[in-house]
């Protein structure tokens, strides 16, 4: 049955597994029921191939669960989130989703455990592809005081954007997209302060993608020091002290009970690497704080029992892939034994 609305849920809820035709509901009811009935914790494994659908169908258990307990949250879509060749809304990140029900059945809190962010698209997509919505939402949707304050301007302007191709998506609109991160923002309770500080994050890592190098001699130079402007700035560093961090590194060196330390410059190709890096960590911690914002907003301390879904990514090959495809797909498949596994035990009874 193709369709997910209101009068699906009613005929599925508390009805028995035959009664009905296969649908992600039944599987949804049969989880809270064996969840009240037998007080255990329930669990769901959503797999397949990159596009199948996973996430769509983690959406639909947890809009059924939680019929009672809200809509599924668009800010870890924005920031989570980009259009694949395959999908044009992809999980880049596993998480596993804890739903937790009081004693007498209704949705108390929640909890959201993140894992392999796939940081390397903050600095290079493959071809047809987009970075993470944000990028896109924020530089579309932003208000015109946001624009000047930020340094915001055409997405072509923008090296971490450039990679792709296109940047429009059919059917989505990123300045709307935005409005609805915004709202979801503060729904989370977050001011519009921290608001502010989360949106110059991410417009200082695209302006981050914009310093280059040059070499003289054996060693890097920044081409052009007004690039370091907006992402000291937005960082809130000092231009010279990002400048010494992303042209050289620092090493200590120890000789008996001596110790020293010893800055080496940095070739282009390490410094491109240090600015790369600079921008993933820093993605990379902001999408953690996120979470935990999140995770704030839901948790409880009433005991009870929850119902876990996971949602991760499925197996990829792409025309370039890195170690965090090589990590994916080992993932992968350590959960299809899993699955085989279980499943002969079951026969074997």
């Amino acid at each position: 049955m193709p369709y997910f609305g209101e009068k699906e849920i009613e005929v599925y809820q508390g009805a028995a597994p035959y009664e009905n035709p296969p649908h992600i509901y039944a599987l949804a009811d049969d989880m809270y029921r064996n969840l009240l009935i037998d007080n255990e914790n329930q669990c769901v494994i959503i797999s397949g191939e990159s596009g199948a659908g996973k996430t769509v169908a983690a959406k639909y258990i947890m809009s059924y669960i939680a019929r009672v307990s809200g809509e599924s949250n668009p800010l870890l879509e924005a920031f989570g989130n980009a259009k694949t060749v395959r999908n044009n809304n992809s999980s880049r990140f596993g998480k596993y989703v804890e739903i937790l029900f009081g004693s007498g059945g209704q949705p108390e809190g929640g909890r959201i455990s993140n894992f392999l962010l796939e940081k390397s698209r903050v600095t290079t997509q493959n071809h047809g592809e987009r970075n993470f919505h944000i990028f896109y939402q924020l530089c579309t949707g932003a208000s015109s005081n946001m624009q000047k304050d930020f340094g915001l301007t055409q997405l072509d302007y923008y090296q971490y954007l450039s990679y792709g191709g296109s940047h429009k998506v059919e059917g989505t609109n990123d300045a709307h997209d935005f409005q609805e991160t915004l709202k979801a923002m503060s729904v989370m309770g977050l001011t519009e302060q921290e608001q502010s500080n989360i949106l110059k994050v991410v417009a200082g890592v695209l302006h981050l993608g914009n310093v280059s190098f040059v070499e003289k001699g054996n060693y890097s130079e920044i081409q052009d020091l007004d690039s370091l402007g907006y992402p000291s700035f937005l960082f809130e560093v000092e231009q010279n002290h990002l400048k010494s961090k992303l042209t050289s590194r620092r090493f200590d060196s120890k000789w008996g009970s001596q110790s020293d330390t010893i800055d080496v410059t940095l070739n282009v190709e390490q410094a491109l690497y240090t600015r790369d890096a600079l921008a993933k960590g820093v993605y990379a911690r902001l999408f953690d704080y996120l979470v935990k914002r999140v995770n704030d907003a839901m948790e409880t301390n009433i005991p009870g029992y929850n119902i876990g879904i996971l949602d991760i990514y499925g197996f990829e090959i792409f025309e370039r892939n890195g170690f965090e495809q090589f990590c994916i797909n080992f993932v992968n498949e350590k959960l299809q034994q899993i699955f085989i596994e279980l499943t002969l035990k079951a026969e074997q009874r």
